[in-house]
């Protein structure tokens, strides 16, 4: 059970600083000095993190190795800039054994 929801915190904070540096660094970027490459390389990373931490979230659900409403914060949190992080708190809250 550790062991789940020590990837899912991982996950969780690894997509809140991919969404971070898409949106405040690549995509101004992107369009104010017209570089895309931070973008094309930022989004299929966050993309994939985020999609890695929602199987890794419902499949720690079906095992009851993480709370319904902790699984829902996290997909919520992995939406907003910033959301990862509250969300990444609240599982220490919940769980003080996944500090590092």
């Amino acid at each position: 059970m550790h062991t789940h929801r020590k990837i899912i915190y991982r996950l969780a904070f690894l997509d809140g600083i991919a969404l971070l540096l898409l949106v405040f660094i690549a995509v101004p970027v992107k369009y104010l000095l017209d570089l895309p490459l931070g973008v094309k390389v930022l989004g299929p990373l966050h993309g994939t993190l985020f999609l890695s931490l929602m199987v890794a979230s419902l499949a720690a659900v079906a095992r009851g190795a993480l709370r319904p409403a902790l699984a829902a914060l996290l997909f919520v949190g992995a939406l907003l800039p910033l959301g990862a992080f509250y969300a990444d708190y609240r599982l220490r809250q919940a769980y003080p054994d996944l500090a590092h």
